[in-house]
């Protein structure tokens, strides 16, 4: 049964990605609850009038006959739309029909139930929430002001007749009967509830994961997976702004992986790009938990590494030299690629006044001396006093 639930509230969840026409059909299949709770309310309710006076209404037999017939009118059009293959012109027609429909069946259901009641007012916020989160908000305002002018038409009408008719969830005077009708209110309204809760956790829950995603793709350079140069610059500048009292020292390393360029010559680019994953995540798996790996650009790398001394960082940098000579990478059908890379090391001090420009610019030079050194080794900008 659980298993069934997650399996709901993950494909309910799917419809605020989907196309017009997914979403259309949702919203066929969305208010079948509604008119279960009617159907099985009135036909309990023409069961009851036989036992308890006052409980009967003319409308049961309307109101058993209108469930029927909407549920099965929403069934053949779910049905319609999920068989017949649609452009994206029809997709959105069928999507506006769909929208204007349920708010025109839904007017019936709110004049036959009566408007004025705890049901009619659950279903009314939780279908404009629901739609709000599906749908444009022009369309949703649309139905919202037909239903609101059914309901004013409604009111109008009853204070110029009074002895108009009497909705299902009118008040009565007989006590046994009206103490039925508010037990199928409040078991009513209940499942609704429910309903609408299950639905709208479902859907803000897919858009907070959307969102959280999106957010992840937009810090994270999409060929190795590691922070972007957008976000590892934001962070490095966050960490120099804050105030020296309360902040630690900081330290970069900055690598550029040796003679990438033959391998893209001579392997072509699809194996260069291999050759950036594989430095990434060699760099990654000897970095620290709270040490931050990022993509600076081309075949350069940049490590930011809160709290550590320039010492410290240069322990840090010949580990990933260390772990890069002796991880060579396989390629199938040729011999493995050793890779090697420069690196320069820069710090900042808890004390110190200096812009992630700067810092990143000292490593660079230190990263350049190690290229003019030979390569394969780390040299630590040394600063002049």
């Amino acid at each position: 049964m659980i298993k069934k639930l997650e399996e709901l509230y993950r494909l309910i969840g799917r419809q605020i990605n989907g196309t017009p026409r997914e979403k259309g059909i949702f919203i066929c299949w969305i208010g079948q609850p509604i008119y279960w709770v009617i159907i099985l309310g009135c036909a309990s309710g023409l069961v009851i009038s036989r036992f308890i006076e006052g409980v009967y209404n003319p409308l049961l037999w309307a109101g058993l006959a209108w469930g029927l017939i909407a549920s099965l009118v929403w069934f053949a059009i779910a049905l319609f739309a999920s068989r017949r293959q649609m452009s994206d012109a029809q997709e959105n027609r069928f999507a506006s029909f769909t929208i204007l429909f349920f708010g025109l069946s839904g007017i019936v259901s709110l004049l036959l139930v009566g408007p004025f009641n705890l049901v009619t007012g659950i279903v009314l916020t939780g279908c404009v929430l629901i739609g709000l989160l599906l749908f444009p908000a022009p369309q949703i305002t649309l139905v919202f002001a037909l239903s609101m002018g059914a309901i004013l038409a409604y009111a109008i009408a009853i204070s110029l007749d009074s002895t108009l008719y009497r909705p299902l969830l009118s008040p009565v005077d007989y006590q046994p009967a009206q103490v039925w009708y508010d037990l199928m209110t409040i078991i009513a309204a209940g499942l609704i509830i429910i309903k609408d809760a299950f639905t709208v956790a479902a859907l803000t829950s897919t858009w907070r994961h959307r969102e959280a995603s999106t957010f992840d793709r937009s810090i994270r350079d999409p060929l190795t997976g590691v922070a972007n140069r957008g976000h590892l610059l934001q962070t490095l500048t966050h960490q120099l702004a804050i105030p020296t009292r309360a902040r630690k020292g900081l330290a970069v390393v900055l690598m550029d992986v040796d003679f990438f360029k033959q391998i893209n010559d001579r392997y072509g680019h699809a194996t260069g790009d291999q050759a950036l994953i594989h430095v990434a995540e060699t760099l990654q798996d000897n970095l620290r938990d709270n040490d931050l790996l990022g993509r600076y650009g081309g075949e350069e790398f940049l490590m930011l590494l809160p709290g550590a001394t320039l010492s410290q960082a240069h322990n840090v940098a010949e580990r990933c030299a260390e772990a890069l000579r002796h991880n060579a990478m396989a390629i199938p059908g040729s011999p493995a690629i050793k890779l090697t890379a420069s690196f320069g090391v820069s710090s900042a001090s808890a004390q110190s006044a200096m812009d992630a420009h700067t810092l990143i610019e000292e490593a660079d030079r230190a990263m350049y001396t190690a290229k003019h050194q030979g390569r394969d080794r780390v040299v630590v900008y040394s600063r002049p006093q």
